[in-house]
């Protein structure tokens, strides 16, 4: 063989790996980025998710013939009521939790004090102090804490994202023109990146059809069992029904506490039993079925995803995880070069084969 020949296969060789490399880099970059400039693009990753929630209506309205200004009008006056008369009671709940956290707090420690010495009794030496060491670990007090803290930092920034979902309603033929425009000048078809939009559009519509069913089956079972601050820990089940695999765990946990400390164990366990029973009939029943075929995503992927974009963009990337996930999937599958990539993200399982 020629030394070119030689020179040739060997470059062929060195070829995917160079390839894996320059991907990384350039992920690497783009993520880097995009970490750095969180401040701006956290609150238009926010516009586009509720322009896409109330899109349904816009096009609604528009093929009632009402005008575009009028419909942004009247889609704000709908969408913001129930967010402000709802907003006034959460609020004035989370005051009352806030002036109360301290007397909450003690009584915590006198139940860790109780639980310890009911281990004592039964042979088993657990003391209050460990309790709470290994309840400190875990921190679930502090993650929620941070959580409630970042989430009111990125919607903060409200007149902005108001401005930018108003704008993204407004144009949103426009954008379909431009989009149908380049793939006809690249000779490609949008139908592929058509679906791949109506997926996300469907994902976000159903995610806040169930967080809504979430809300309000946790609601009356707090009232029901007249746990405190009922429609506040309502509230914070429906947003954390965003949040994919720790969403709904993190949810349970203050409305079981404050059930425990003002009721006992045995309404603690029963507001517990139905928090299981909510996420078992939304997140495993209604949500795969009303899905159909799902979201074309491995369930690894969608908790590291998770993890990822909530270390990225704070709640809201925990938030937008899967659509973000589903994004990128879509992108790596138009390359044969990063198709693997795509793949690898997906919830693809080979038939398994028998041998005798």
């Amino acid at each position: 063989m020629s030394k070119q020949g030689r020179s040739k296969e060997c470059t062929q060789g060195l070829w995917p790996s160079n390839q894996l490399f320059l991907l990384l880099a350039t992920l690497s970059i783009v993520f880097v980025v995009l970490k750095l400039a969180e401040g701006l693009v956290v609150p238009f990753l926010i516009s586009i998710a509720i322009a896409i929630l109330l899109s349904p209506l816009f096009t609604y309205l528009e093929t009632l013939r009402i005008p575009k200004p009028v419909s942004l009008i009247l889609i704000t006056i709908v969408s913001l009521l129930p967010i402000v008369a709802i907003g006034g009671f959460v609020g004035n709940e989370f005051n009352d939790f806030a002036k109360n956290y301290q007397s909450i707090e003690k009584q915590f420690d006198g139940w860790l004090l109780y639980a310890s010495h009911f281990f004592q009794n039964i042979g088993i030496d657990v003391s209050q102090e460990s309790i709470k060491d290994a309840l400190g670990k875990a921190n679930f007090g502090g993650l929620l804490q941070q959580l409630v803290t970042k989430t009111g930092n990125q919607f903060s920034n409200i007149f902005l994202i108001f401005f930018t979902v108003a704008f993204l309603l407004m144009e949103s033929q426009f954008f379909y023109n431009k989009l149908l425009k380049i793939t006809h000048d690249r000779g490609e078809d949008i139908e592929g990146k058509m679906v791949m939009l109506e997926k996300i559009k469907t994902y976000f519509l159903i995610k806040m059809k169930t967080s809504l069913v979430t809300g309000i089956w946790a609601f009356i079972v707090l009232w029901f069992y007249d746990v405190d601050y009922a429609l506040l820990w309502a509230t914070l089940a429906f947003f954390l029904n965003f949040v994919p695999v720790i969403g709904s765990i993190i949810a349970a946990i203050p409305p079981v506490v404050i059930a425990l400390l003002d009721q006992g164990t045995g309404t603690a366990l029963w507001v517990a039993a139905w928090y299981v029973a909510i996420n078992m009939v939304v997140g495993n029943i209604l949500e795969p079925k009303i899905m159909g075929k799902g979201l074309g995503l491995s369930a690894t992927t969608v908790f590291l995803s998770m993890t990822f974009w909530g270390w990225m963009f704070g709640p809201a990337g925990m938030i937008l995880s899967v659509p973000l996930t589903m994004a990128m999937q879509f992108l790596f599958e138009q390359y044969d070069e990063t198709r693997w990539v795509s793949l690898i993200l997906s919830d693809y399982e080979k038939e398994k084969t028998w041998q005798k």
